[in-house]
């Protein structure tokens, strides 16, 4: 008796096949429903990404190619060292994580790690507590946008800080590294490693520590920033189609009924848990609907903004693609961050109780702007686009 070997790569090729087939006819049969997703994806690219997003990402990488971190983190290297285990030009990278919003933190310690300022293995541990939502997204989006209230965003941003400053520490902790220890192992690290080994710049050569020309370091910033942002709104329009079509061909009640079972199989309330799909795709989408879900709107939306959504993930294997960050440890820390998130806005609600309006306007804030500023998000993507290709025919 013989038995046929099926080779992996001919099974994971059969199964993309069949989702490339399942998802053209999708969109065939339900050509509305991806239009609207579009729409809506547009909506939130135009009144909530760009706004908030552009000008931390061109400061992030302004403040890696500059050398200004490297400068900056002299004064931070004991903080940093003692807090994290990470060295003192992770400082600024740090910070912007906590203001600059999905995924500034990310892209920074990318920065780092491709300028050869810190290892990959910094680069992973930064990673796993600097991808935060900024308070331009908690308090002006969720706050008074979707909750209308700014305290009610401003405690869901203090319940999200606290939770990645726990898995920073906690990291730091669980390795068991003093400062000084850290310090002598990182020295040891790089001092085995060959130079032309060294994390390396997009032209294949390391930089100096004192950065690049200011001018040089800006127009470089401006012009990462634009391709991150192509990144991140082109991912953010998908998953608000993805969604559209899951609603439209009813889907989306099955993969619900699915992830409400624990729940259910516990003797747990369901109701209000239509938006864990939404959550768990893309943080924009998962919010609005998290925003009506009556009493366990904190814990929801604390989940929602740990987690960060696989949009946002997507958009930093894109982004850092080649650097080999993105690990099992990274989706185990947002996975945490998510439980941590949650279970402490709960708490901080709890003891700091703050009311929300039946009728508050958070209904669709953050799609409302769209048959206003359709135009003027697509007009920004192009220009975006028109400068990369120009870029990239100079380089030629």
């Amino acid at each position: 008796m013989f038995v046929k070997t099926i080779h992996k790569s001919r099974i994971v090729s059969v199964l993309l096949l069949t989702v490339s087939v399942a998802g053209g006819a999708a969109l065939l049969l339900w050509p509305q429903a991806a239009a609207a997703g579009v729409s809506r994806g547009l909506a939130i690219c135009s009144s909530v990404i760009i706004p908030s997003l552009f000008p931390f990402l061109v400061l992030s990488g302004f403040l890696v190619r500059s050398g200004l971190s490297v400068k900056l983190g002299r004064h931070m290297d004991r903080v940093t060292r003692t807090l994290f285990g990470l060295p003192g030009c992770c400082g600024a990278g740090i910070l912007i994580g906590f203001i600059g919003g999905y995924p500034a933190g990310g892209m920074a310690a990318g920065e780092l790690v491709k300028q050869g300022s810190i290892t990959r293995q910094e680069g992973k541990k930064m990673l796993r507590f600097c991808v935060n939502g900024g308070p331009a997204f908690a308090v002006s989006a969720v706050g008074a946008g979707l909750m209308g209230d700014v305290r009610y965003g401003v405690m869901l941003y203090i319940a999200h800080i606290a939770a990645s400053l726990l898995i920073g520490l906690a990291d730091h902790l669980w390795e068991g590294g003093s400062p000084g220890r850290q310090r002598k192992v990182r020295h040891l690290h790089r001092s085995l490693i060959p130079t032309n080994e060294l994390p390396a710049d997009r032209t294949g050569k390391n930089r100096k520590k004192g950065g690049i020309p200011v001018t040089a370091a800006f127009v470089e910033s401006v012009n990462a920033a634009c391709s991150s942002l192509l990144y991140m709104c082109g991912f953010v329009v998908l998953f608000a189609a993805l969604l559209s079509l899951l609603d439209a061909t009813g889907a989306a009640g099955q993969l619900h009924r699915l992830l409400s079972a624990p729940f259910r199989l516990a003797g747990g309330d369901t109701r209000g848990l239509d938006c864990l799909l939404p959550c768990l795709l893309e943080v924009s989408c998962g919010c609005v609907e998290a925003a009506h879900s009556g009493a366990a709107a904190p814990l929801l939306l604390g989940m929602a903004m740990g987690w960060g959504g696989l949009s946002v993930h997507c958009q930093l294997a894109a982004a850092l693609h080649g650097e080999g960050l993105l690990d099992r440890s990274f989706f185990a820390a947002r996975a945490l961050h998510g439980l941590l998130g949650g279970a402490i806005s709960v708490l901080l609600f709890r003891f700091v109780p703050i009311a929300v309006g039946a009728f508050a306007p958070s209904a669709k804030t953050m799609v409302v702007p769209f048959y206003t500023s359709a135009t003027a998000s697509l007009a920004l993507l192009a220009m975006c686009a028109l400068l990369l290709l120009t870029t990239a025919g100079k380089k030629r």
